[in-house]
């Protein structure tokens, strides 16, 4: 099994969720899919060809990254010399109950002129999918924000709200399509920026996340953390997180967890695990007992434990905090337990333990209640 298939795009039964990345050609949508789910080097994506035909790769790394993501030309869909709207890509049958989210890719690079073809490009494909699936996820990845411009913060959130401001005043977005909500992220390749933000996107495609982030708060607070992380190891994308406020922004705990999963991976592969030759997962070595910490001069701990396959959790905790290391590790196998219950409840019932517990009114106590031990 593959990171991620590569297979023609064509109808079927299958009924995961999927992410149809859309944009104007070379505005950076098969870079994103490839960096992301095909660990494919940033530097090397500027050899990449132009996206003729759609492309639909599979991702199934562990029972909570289970999606599909359908990479398009900038002229639209084609499939098997059809044009396929990306209504009909998202509402194939057997599918219109799921979640889908679709991603508008929009070149921050580009000339005005560019720039105003793509935001007539984004306003009609969003009000093609609302209008037969209002429930869509909708994004914009305002990408290659990592010019000598774009260092200034200011100048990211500037070129957003124009861009936010122009589909409103210039296209009637929110008259064609009175309901809708656009989320904007600022994306690049070359940073941490691109993985957070489709962070963002996956998390709207699990149904148990309200679950899972209970999970994790609880976790947090009887372990004393300062943040935890739920990561899909194969892709570096956080599943979950904790709700509660921490003096750091996210995304820079998310940027140190992320490059302690690197330093995993790196040193695993020179002393951990064998592979056989041909497996594809052969640069992912990190087993069920794996564990890293990383102290930092600050007096802070970063500490990654395997709690699936291709799934851990990684927290930053202070130094003073860790003194009862046996204590956390056993309240992360309880994590652990009520990941696997949850899978299992899933998988039984065909249907998300969280839409279950709202048609019949009855929690479940395995995943609400789990019997942390509390430091302290």
């Amino acid at each position: 099994m593959s990171l991620s298939t590569r297979e023609p795009l064509k109808p079927g039964k299958e009924t995961s969720p999927r992410i149809v990345l859309a944009g104007l050609a070379k505005s950076g949508k098969s870079s994103i899919a490839k960096v992301i789910f095909q660990k494919m080097p940033p530097h090397e994506t500027l050899f990449l060809e132009t996206t003729h035909k759609a492309e639909m790769k599979h991702v199934k790394h562990n029972s909570l990254i289970q999606f599909q993501v359908i990479d398009s030309p900038g002229a639209g869909c084609i499939v098997e010399g059809n044009d396929y709207s990306f209504v009909e890509v998202l509402a194939k049958p057997n599918f219109t109950g799921q979640p889908n989210a679709f991603v508008f890719v929009f070149d921050a690079q580009e000339d005005p002129s560019n720039q105003q073809e793509a935001l007539k490009h984004c306003h009609r494909l969003i009000t093609k999918v609302y209008d037969r699936l209002p429930k869509t996820s909708f994004e914009i990845f305002v990408h290659k924000t990592d010019g000598d411009y774009f260092i200034q913060e200011e100048n990211k959130q500037e070129l957003q709200q124009e861009i936010h401001q122009k589909l409103i005043d210039d296209y009637h977005l929110y008259e064609t399509c009175p309901n809708v909500h656009v989320t904007f992220h600022a994306t690049s390749i070359y940073d941490h920026s691109v993985f957070e933000a489709m962070s963002k996107v996956v998390q709207k495609l699990i149904p148990e996340l309200p679950v899972l982030e209970q999970l994790i708060d609880l976790l947090v607070t009887n372990c004393r953390m300062e943040k935890g992380f739920l990561f899909d190891v194969v892709s570096k994308i956080y599943i979950a997180t904790d709700s509660g406020a921490d003096d750091n922004p996210t995304y820079q705990c998310y940027e140190l967890c992320s490059d302690m999963i690197d330093v995993a991976i790196d040193i695993s592969c020179i002393y951990g695990l064998t592979t056989e030759e041909g497996d594809a997962y052969a640069g992912i070595t990190i087993d069920s007992k794996s564990s890293c910490i990383i102290q930092m001069t600050n007096g802070l701990l970063l500490y990654l434990k395997q709690v699936e396959q291709f799934l851990a959790f990684a927290c930053i905790i202070r130094e003073e905090n860790f003194d009862r290391q046996h204590l956390m590790d056993y309240n992360i196998n309880v994590l652990k337990d009520a990941l696997k219950e949850l899978s299992v409840a899933t998988l039984n019932n065909g249907v998300s333990i969280l839409q279950k517990q709202q048609a019949t009114g009855v929690p479940a106590n395995a995943y609400n209640n789990p019997h942390y031990q509390q430091l302290g």
